[in-house]
């Protein structure tokens, strides 16, 4: 999937990725902003819950995530805006009110001074530079299938850079578990992935390397490590198989030809990768169950 939009807003120009998230009150702030959608806890708040001053946590979030609080939960939101706005058909209004604005007036202002133009403007951009379906495409849309999935618990890490450093995410994350006495063997792996590469520079883009946790590891085990969930929820499921490119021509799939061909649309919902063989094993080459909810 190309680049159909890309932020104007400044963003600090030290920061640099790919990394593992290791900073364990940063770990906890970005759990809490995600599981609210970002919708604006105030910084002297969430700074106290982990024992930080507003500017401590500010510090700190630029160095890990390359902006401060205000400007992260914007981004997020705004992030999560832009891929509704080319990847659906959901109105304008329905894409504010998703993401938090009160009125469309409010979010057509944020949206502009975020990406350089109006939200209608944009759309229509990035849909004149989105690519064509091909064979493969319809290929994939064909395999795939509608499944409800219930909430299943995690332990997860997260991870921020570019998708083509995920098989180094995944054998960071098998010797981090090693470290702490965990055994992966038959353990499943799950992929969580929040971010659209064609509305999100590649080093911001978010994603947490999981294993299904029924034993409630995430309770004895500290950071890096944080517990979360599969959300519950209906979702697209397509069989991918091969070099991990196959999850970007998987995606354009469901979103391109699978959610239109059945009048579906695309939720705010993080996409999955369920794999079949651990990924911290195969260098580049994923064997997955791919999940991109909808409505």
């Amino acid at each position: 999937m190309g680049s159909l939009l890309r932020p104007v807003a400044g963003l600090d120009a030290d920061f640099c990725g790919p990394q593992a998230v290791s900073d364990l009150e940063i770990i906890d702030i970005l759990a809490r902003m995600e599981a609210i959608n970002s919708s604006g806890a105030s910084l002297t708040k969430l700074a106290s819950s982990v024992g930080l001053s507003p500017f401590q946590l500010n510090r700190r979030l630029k160095r890990v995530v390359g902006d401060t609080l205000g400007n992260y939960q914007r981004r997020l939101r705004l992030g999560l805006a832009a891929a509704l706005l080319t990847r659906s058909d959901h109105s304008i209004l329905d894409i504010a009110l998703q993401t938090g604005y009160g009125s469309q007036a409010a979010f057509n202002h944020a949206f502009a001074r975020q990406y350089g133009l109006p939200p209608h403007k944009a759309r229509l951009i990035a849909r004149s530079k989105a690519p064509q379906p091909e064979l493969r495409h319809r290929a994939f849309a064909d395999t795939t299938k509608p499944h409800r999935h219930h909430a299943l618990p995690v332990l997860a890490m997260r991870f921020q850079g570019g998708y083509a450093h995920v098989p180094s995410y995944w054998r960071a994350f098998a010797t981090m578990l090693r470290r702490a006495g965990v055994d992966l063997f038959s353990r499943q792996a799950v992929g969580i992935f929040y971010d659209d590469p064609g509305v999100t520079p590649e080093q911001l883009i978010r994603y947490d390397c999981c294993i299904l946790d029924h034993e409630r590891l995430s309770e004895r085990l500290t950071g890096p490590f944080r517990g979360d969930v599969v959300r519950n929820g209906e979702y697209a499921s397509l069989d991918v198989a091969g070099p991990y490119s196959a999850v970007a021509d998987g995606v354009f799939a469901i979103c391109a030809v699978w959610m239109p061909m059945h009048r579906r649309r695309l939720t705010a919902s993080p996409a999955y990768e369920f794999h079949r063989r651990a990924p911290w094993n195969d260098n580049g080459v994923i064997d997955a169950s791919i999940f991109i909810g909808f409505e």
